[in-house]
């Protein structure tokens, strides 16, 4: 897809000191700029010190994140128009979408992310520089085994029975995203990005839990506490499980599932 925000002076070098000044502080997240793609994802918080480092030294390779940031006075005119282009264009069977998060990616040089997945479904735009981008379906059982997303709705980001394997990357969509380029990715899609190149490349992610996201998480949670019955249609796997949580969430001993997603910002 193509889109026309990447023009944006708040993604040029002096817009992005405006910018970091404006995020909170608990939003900011790095990692170890380079990993293979079979490695575990994770991050940690980091100082806006730190951050600002990062930034200003051309030749540091960095992976920066700022996270839960759609309502940030600066993004959330960025974060409001990408809401309203996925409501126009997103089909009937995915429901009603109420809740999404954004997020900023800043990458430079040898910064990768490894293979992994996203709870929820993404909408990324690539704002500024270069990064090359590969997903794989959710839909093929060799990639994404149903014990995968039993471990992953259960609470496993980094699933044991998920690897990265090179000779599936022939099923892959590679692109080379510039600016100006965008792709959409559904739920539980693997993925994993290289940014190869000393520009810094900066891509921003509404990220969104739509009803049909929510049938899959909560059937795959019955098959997972209760296997023999893994043969039941997976709506009424999803009704059974909807009425538990919501008997919990009555009695206040249900923990928020996605505490960083909000209504959207329309």
């Amino acid at each position: 897809m193509q889109h026309d925000r990447h023009g944006s002076p708040l993604f040029s070098d002096t817009g992005l000191h405006e910018l970091l000044a404006s995020v909170p502080d608990d939003s900011i997240k790095v990692k170890t700029a380079h990993q293979d793609y079979g490695e575990l994802f994770s991050t940690r918080q980091a100082s806006r010190q730190t951050l600002l480092q990062l930034i200003d030294t051309p030749s540091a390779d960095c992976w920066i994140a700022l996270h839960e940031v759609e309502s940030t006075s600066l993004l959330k005119p960025l974060f409001t128009a990408m809401a309203a282009a996925l409501m126009a264009s997103l089909p009937p069977r995915y429901g009603a979408v109420l809740y999404c998060t954004g997020s900023l990616f800043i990458s430079r040089g040898k910064a990768s992310t490894p293979y992994h997945l996203d709870y929820g479904s993404n909408l990324l735009l690539q704002l500024r520089g270069h990064k090359h981008f590969m997903a794989f379906s959710p839909n093929d059982p060799t990639l994404v085994s149903r014990e995968t997303l039993r471990q992953f709705f259960s609470g496993d980001a980094n699933p044991h029975s998920l690897h990265y394997d090179p000779a599936h990357d022939h099923k892959a969509l590679a692109l080379d995203l510039a600016p100006g380029m965008g792709i959409y990715m559904p739920s539980t899609t693997p993925h994993c990005t290289e940014t190869r190149t000393q520009d810094l490349s900066i891509t921003a992610s509404l990220s969104f839990v739509s009803p049909l996201a929510e049938r899959l998480r909560r059937s795959s949670l019955f098959d997972n506490r209760v296997p023999p019955l893994r043969f039941l249609p997976q709506g009424f796997k999803h009704g059974v499980v909807a009425a538990y949580e919501g008997l919990r969430a009555l009695n206040g001993d249900l923990k928020p599932r996605h505490k960083s997603f909000r209504p959207l910002p329309l």
